[in-house]
């Protein structure tokens, strides 16, 4: 018993790995999302090297070595110069195996992982491949974004037209990284041309390479501070820490909705669910596109004194389930994250249940579509995939305070009144012309009957002042003097 609880004490780093595999209630339903589709980065699909397509790439690796050991793309290799730099270089990895190895789930059984030579082997081809891709597009970034020509002796083996999109996609995969040490570490090392910087502007030069390599994928940063490339445990990690997260308001809104409602109103589901859009809307809650001053399409709001449910556009193509669901695989296995991509989707998965709420957010300009297939199908189950297993708490969900503004809003009753009043009466131009003529006739009937009672008991004198009594009156009291 002693023997089996010492051995249970975690060696080495106390850190949690950030290279896991997929956990398989995650995984459930689409394996493929998380599988390499031409290139094996790190060491846990060793056994996916098998393919034709693959084997290139893993011919190209070798190349990307060359070209980084000899300082470009033609220089010739010198056994004496560069051999020892590569041997050097080996070397320093392999010192680096142990925050290498902690750096990848403790469940994790791999030949690759158990040979120390093959491990750091692995890890000098990924790294200078994924090294060389980020100098690459680093320097296209410096450019002015003018793209350099992948079209060499290599590329053209396995057809420039559609590889490199899913290179991308491949490197975006949370099981398939190098730790993004060895990629600073090899770049410390070997001497690449065109480079004379170092420390802090070296660590920049990969960060925006990367910014750029992955920038087709989503728009730009703008508001949020440089990524620290220290920070950096992968390139996904690289892609998240790239999108601009809005700050977490919940907790300021629950408080203020403790101050407002009582105690027993305030239930967790609160927090967690907000029913589908077309009750929402029925209930008064109109959706807009928020369009400016959003920070990214995370960026959700809610105008409670105008109802108004603002959600930047999210734009659908083929590839957003697989970086959506290794995006969310990486928040659920790594326990730091703030799991913003996780809330949204659950809260996406809370509107969208019908095709209906599909059409109704496509209208507002909420959702845009570009997936193959029934688009509506299509669209109406793509967070309902991704919410699969995936959890959050009301403390880690920055849309808590938002989502329960949202459920007491929609419980009130004017605002569901207004919208049956817009529903039924102003959606169609004749039947709301029709209610605005039913209106003013009613109004002026109204204004008919007033006059003419006003009249009545008011008549207007001649002399230019008015009577204290109406007419009848005086003309009683007159006929009742003469008769005396």
């Amino acid at each position: 018993m002693e023997d089996e609880v010492s051995m249970a004490i975690p060696q080495g780093s106390v850190l949690p790995p950030t290279i896991c595999e997929v956990p398989e209630d995650l995984a459930e339903g689409n394996k493929g999302a998380y599988t390499p589709k031409v290139i094996c980065i790190g060491p846990l699909f060793d056994n996916e090297r098998t393919t034709a397509s693959m084997l290139t790439l893993e011919h190209y690796k070798k190349c990307c070595v060359r070209k980084l050991v000899v300082g470009g793309e033609s220089a010739a290799w010198s056994p004496e110069i560069h051999g020892p730099l590569l041997r050097n270089c080996f070397d320093t990895i392999v010192r680096l195996l142990p925050r290498i190895r902690a750096s990848y789930s403790s469940s994790i059984s791999s030949s690759s992982i158990s040979d120390d030579e093959q491990l750091a082997m692995t890890m000098l081809l990924d790294g200078c491949f994924v090294l060389y891709r980020l100098l690459k597009h680093a320097r296209m970034a410096k450019s002015g974004g003018a793209m350099e020509s992948d079209y060499d002796e290599w590329t053209h083996l396995f057809g420039r037209c559609w590889v490199w999109g899913t290179v991308k996609r491949d490197l975006l995969l949370l099981s398939n990284q190098v730790p993004f040490f060895v990629v600073r570490k090899i770049f410390k090392h070997l001497k690449v041309k065109g480079n004379t910087t170092t420390g802090e502007r070296d660590d920049a030069l990969l960060v925006n390479g990367g910014l750029h390599l992955f920038g087709s994928l989503h728009p730009p940063r703008l508001h949020s501070a440089p990524i620290q490339c220290h920070d950096v445990h992968h390139l996904l990690h690289l892609f998240y820490l790239s999108v601009d997260f809005p700050p977490s308001d919940s907790d300021e809104s629950i408080r203020r909705q403790q101050q407002q409602q009582p105690a027993a109103l305030l239930a967790p589901e609160l927090t967690r669910w907000v029913p589908c859009a077309t009750e929402l809307e029925e209930a008064g809650v109109r959706f807009r596109a928020r369009k400016r001053g959003a920070l990214s399409f995370l960026d959700v709001s809610f105008r409670r004194r105008r109802g108004i449910l603002e959600i930047p556009p999210l734009q659908l193509f083929d590839y957003s389930e697989p970086l959506f669901r290794n995006l969310i695989a990486f928040e659920q296995t790594y326990p730091t994250t703030p799991g913003r991509f996780t809330a949204y989707a659950i809260f996406m998965d809370c509107l969208i249940k019908t095709t209906g709420d599909v059409r109704l957010l496509h209208r507002s300009g909420v959702l845009v579509n570009h997936m193959n297939g029934d688009r509506d199908d299509v669209a109406m189950g793509f967070f309902s995939r991704l919410c699969k297993e995936a959890h959050t708490s009301d403390d880690r969900n920055y849309l808590a305070g938002m989502m329960q503004e949202v459920n007491t809003y929609q419980r009130a009753r004017w605002p569901r009144w207004r919208a049956a009043l817009v529903s039924n009466y102003f959606t169609n131009p004749w039947v709301t012309t029709s209610v605005v003529v039913a209106m003013v006739l009613l109004a002026l009937t109204v204004l008919q009957t007033f006059y003419s009672v006003y009249g009545y008991y008011k008549p207007p004198n001649r002399l230019g002042g008015e009577r204290p009594y109406p007419a009848g009156v005086l003309r009683h009291r007159h006929q009742k003097r003469l008769t005396k």
